[in-house]
């Protein structure tokens, strides 16, 4: 995938205590501190969803963000047409659990991050 200009390489430790890279950035909108990311290559399955509670916290922590504020989204794919995953996490102070993740479906949200990103123009032709 080739992400725009604002992305960030970004080295974290997953859940084996390997170091690995990943694309991130991080912007705050609406009372809410976006964080997105992606990963450099192509797996065979998200590498995101083996470590997201592991990843949650280290961008946390990287970015200084509050726990309540924190939003993750994946995407996946490339960006004429990427494919978006909201993450949410249970809280224990500042320690995320239980991640799950979402497909962002609605176009009305998948617009809203998209327009985060600065990628909107172009997605409006594909989509229209």
């Amino acid at each position: 995938m080739t992400l725009g200009q604002s992305f960030n390489k970004y080295s974290l430790v997953n859940r084996l205590g390997q170091e690995l890279q990943l694309s991130a950035y991080h912007t705050q909108a609406y009372g809410r501190e976006y964080v997105f990311v992606s990963a450099l290559a192509q797996h065979a399955s998200s590498l995101v969803a083996k470590n997201a509670e592991h990843f949650a916290f280290q961008l946390r922590e990287l970015f200084k963000v509050d726990a309540r504020r924190f939003e993750l989204i994946e995407l996946r794919g490339g960006t004429s047409n990427p494919e978006l995953f909201r993450w949410k996490f249970e809280w224990v102070g500042n320690t995320p659990l239980s991640a799950r993740c979402e497909v962002v479906s609605s176009p009305s949200q998948r617009n809203h991050f998209l327009a985060l990103l600065n990628i909107e123009g172009e997605l409006q032709a594909v989509s229209a």
